[in-house]
């Protein structure tokens, strides 16, 4: 049976990867720092197939990350994917203004982070069939780079790090894959653009199908890349 983590599970993206891949009989580990909306959805989804882990990834240190692969050794032997999707998008604020601490926040949290769960989760990977890390990442800080600020450059530092990971993983079964998504609906985004009509935009769900159809069904994809 397959196994998935899955960062920032609890809602969002992440919530709809998590419905998606449980619906097709996967198992699925969901690692999120909210815990009330981790068990709402654990509750809801009332299915053997899903673990809970808690995490929050601004907090954690090197023994938390150790630990979270001892638990996944011990449990799953090997993981099929890993899907990167926990982000903080703070307010859009040019660099001249950008708060110092909340920079390394976002930094951390964005950046940091995911190089801590990308080595803890390779060896994983690696023991799988073609075990595929999965790094969301954002077409937006792109098209329009201005006051995405630490949240942009988080994004494009976890590209460079999955293009180095796939590159010293030629040899291995490990896939890597960047998901430059386009714009969709989320609780961020409606806070960010209050004047925005949601019900215009692609719902997570969508999004969520779309990329399933390409790391699990190898359907192509401009946006999304197997590197």
């Amino acid at each position: 049976m397959s196994a998935y983590l899955i960062t920032g599970a609890a809602m969002g993206l992440g919530q709809a990867l998590t419905r998606q891949l449980v619906a097709a009989g996967h198992q699925v580990i969901l690692l999120d720092k909210e815990l009330k909306a981790l068990n709402a959805l654990y509750d809801e989804l009332d299915s053997d197939l899903v673990a809970l882990y808690p995490m929050d990834l601004l907090g954690a240190d090197v023994n938390d990350y150790q630990k979270l692969q001892d638990v996944l050794i011990e449990n799953y032997g090997a993981l099929d994917g890993v899907f990167l999707n926990a982000a903080i998008l703070p307010a859009f604020t040019p660099i001249e203004h950008f708060d110092f601490m909340q920079w390394y926040e976002v930094l951390h949290t964005n950046l940091n982070a995911n190089f801590h769960l990308t080595q803890m989760t390779l060896p994983l990977l690696n023991k799988a069939e073609s075990g595929k890390l999965v790094a969301i990442t954002d077409e937006n800080i792109k098209l329009a780079p201005a006051y995405y600020g630490a949240y942009g450059v988080a994004k494009a530092g976890l590209e460079q790090l999955m293009r180095t990971v796939a590159e010293e993983n030629r040899d291995r079964s490990a896939e890597i894959y960047v998901a430059k998504l386009k714009t969709f609906a989320t609780d961020t985004r409606g806070r960010l653009f209050p004047g925005e009509n949601p019900a215009t935009l692609p719902k997570p769900s969508d999004m969520a199908s779309h990329l399933l159809d390409i790391v699990l069904h190898g359907l192509n994809a401009e946006l999304v890349k197997k590197l």
